[in-house]
């Protein structure tokens, strides 16, 4: 299991550096310069700024010194906001952006299983059906379309929630409904495959045979067995959920980072656009690399494919 661990951190190393380095290539590709939308800047001034950043320097010479800053945690100074560093600024909208996340992938996962299990303990009813068209518009409707219907629907017409704050529990609803609405619908339909797969295996005859009730049933052996494909796909729920906040919080005007990634390009801020994609990456590629070891506590096979491989 060490052998496995260590050789899965490799690759997450080799996976950051290869974002960073090709964060910076994208970055020193785009359009135009960080200083062009300020038109009161004279030339020489632009050069002076650019020294100051560093941006006169060869591009290699460039390339090593971002890279070494970043290992350090340094990820620059924004050049919208001068006086402030990347780091800073994540800091300070990382709260909000996480809190969202972490709601919208409670509510998925709350609403997935249990519509899932309905879906399968009543196949073939009412019930079923119900909960599958509810799955089918959650995966055909993007968040980016159901944000602004719940904003104007439930917001604005009926009234229930207030759309575009941020200081109550209850604001936070209609973003997390619109941000795992897609998430719940996938959850569900795993769900209901693998109860349904589950309810055809062996020992779950053998359970009835000996009497046991079907409440004992379902839950000490259905449900819990069924669970495991759910477990299996928490990493790549999370990765969906948290790329999706910087769409969301701009519908719903959420005080998360979601604002100065879009801020960013607007403005051509590279040092923001790079950092907030290294932080981004570095997240979602721990969370994968967690994810890959829980892989080979739950399944020793996955372990053992992967390390001959």
């Amino acid at each position: 299991m060490l052998r496995y661990t260590l050789r899965r951190l490799l690759y997450a190393v080799i996976t950051i550096w290869l974002i960073v380095t090709l964060t910076f290539v994208l970055m020193k590709n785009l359009p135009g310069d960080p200083f062009e939308n300020s038109e009161k800047l004279t030339q020489e001034q632009k050069a002076i700024l650019a020294r100051q950043y560093g941006l006169d320097k060869p591009l290699s010479e460039q390339y090593f010194l971002y890279l070494g800053n970043v290992i350090k945690g340094d990820l620059g100074v924004s050049f919208q906001y001068p006086a402030r560093k990347v780091t800073e600024v994540i800091g300070q909208g990382m709260g909000a952006s996480m809190e969202l996340g972490i709601w919208s992938i409670l509510l998925a996962l709350a609403g997935g299983i249990t519509l899932g299990t309905i879906a399968a303990l009543r196949h073939n009813t009412n019930w079923d059906y119900t909960a599958m068209f509810t799955a089918v518009a959650g995966v055909s409707i993007p968040s980016f379309v159901l944000g602004p219907l719940l904003s104007y629907f439930v917001g604005v017409k009926l009234k229930w929630l207030p759309p575009g704050l941020w200081f109550e529990p209850e604001h936070r609803i209609l973003p997390a409904i619109a941000l795992s609405f897609g998430t719940m619908a996938i959850l569900a339909r795993l769900m209901r495959t693998s109860m349904l797969d589950v309810v055809n295996q062996d020992y779950i005859k053998t359970a009835k045979a000996k009497g046991l009730s079907g409440s004992s049933i379902v839950l000490k052996h259905i449900f819990r067995n069924a669970l495991l494909p759910i477990v299996t796909i928490i990493g790549p729920v999370f990765v969906g959920v948290i790329t999706g906040t910087l769409v969301v919080e701009q519908i719903f005007s959420v005080p998360g980072l979601g604002k100065h990634f879009v801020q960013s390009i607007l403005t051509n801020d590279y040092t923001m656009i790079s950092g907030l994609t290294i932080f981004y990456s570095v997240i979602l590629v721990f969370v994968l690399f967690l994810t890959d070891i829980a892989y080979g506590f739950i399944d020793p096979r996955i372990r053992l494919a992967k390390g001959k491989g």
